[in-house]
């Protein structure tokens, strides 16, 4: 009988498939509770006891209403993401830049002006000096409105960000410890339904008449004897399928279970009467022929 750990082992490779698909805790949630589904109608499908039955519902639906507790985030990845201008975008100018720009032309047309008017003054007069200091202070204001301009070029504008997935590996082990603790409780669930099952056959043999329980002995001994009659094999299976209705089984003899059978010396060996059964306690013991 497949347990929850079994069931959810098997179904891996798909759970793991899932997981990788959820990119957010809440798409993981909604894995986890989809696998917890999956695990309950599996394991319903291969159990016999409603009790236990009844017990994994319970247990699964619990599961499922605290799945959005799991930690089930893996390590985080940083991006970074940058923004780029675009070919024809100019960098903005500083206002430094414009007055120094400004400044520098103004001082170039004053220089240009007293040079031109005064250029041909010999020896070179006070003007000509005027106008070379202005042509100086020019180009030292231009070469200021050059290097305003350099610091203020706008670079490319990059933003990080985080971005945390669910981690499936992580998750399934979560699953799998929670599916071996559940394993744990029904198997208890089932051991206390068996033995009181057990209890409540014993108990019933013991009120069972010692007539009823030869009469079910001695058709099975002359079934048994008819081997070849169809009809007697038609008889045999109706009595065990009666007999394994009510718990009892009937055993034939193997050469490994001696302990349930009274044995008569002979070439052969083969079932003269089965045993009856109830959970390895022994009704009634069974004959059979060899060693």
């Amino acid at each position: 009988m497949a347990t929850m750990q079994v069931l959810l082992e098997k179904d891996k490779e798909r759970f793991l498939h899932s997981m990788a698909g959820a990119k957010t805790s809440l798409e993981a949630v909604h894995v986890v509770e989809e696998q917890l589904s999956r695990l309950l109608t599996f394991y319903n499908e291969d159990e016999s006891s409603d009790k236990a039955k009844e017990t994994a519902l319970a247990m699964v639906e619990s599961l499922r209403t605290s799945a959005g507790l799991l930690n089930c985030d893996g390590d985080s990845v940083i991006y970074s993401r940058a923004e780029y201008r675009g070919v024809n975008d100019k960098p903005k100018k500083s206002t430094m830049f414009k007055i120094l720009a400004a400044l520098g032309a103004v001082l170039a047309i004053a220089a240009a002006v007293v040079l031109i008017v005064y250029t041909d003054s010999l020896p070179p007069t006070k003007w000509m000096s005027i106008g070379l200091g202005l042509s100086l202070a020019a180009l030292i204001c231009l070469f200021a409105a050059g290097l305003a301009s350099s610091k203020t070029v706008q670079r490319n504008k990059e933003d990080l960000y985080a971005e945390t997935l669910p981690d499936g590996q992580k998750t399934y082990h979560i699953l799998l410890a929670a599916a071996v603790s559940m394993d744990r409780s029904l198997n208890r669930i089932k051991s206390d339904e068996l033995l009181a099952n057990k209890q409540a056959l014993l108990d019933e043999k013991e009120g069972m008449p010692k007539d009823e329980i030869e009469l079910y002995c001695t058709l099975l001994e002359g079934a048994y004897a008819e081997k070849n009659s169809e009809y007697a094999k038609e008889v045999a299976a109706d009595l065990k399928f009666y007999l394994h209705k009510r718990k009892i089984d009937v055993v034939d003899f193997n050469g490994s279970n001696k302990e349930l059978f009274d044995r008569m010396p002979s070439g052969r060996k083969e079932t003269i009467r089965p045993a009856l059964v109830i959970d390895k306690t022994v009704i009634r013991k069974g004959l059979a022929a060899g060693e």
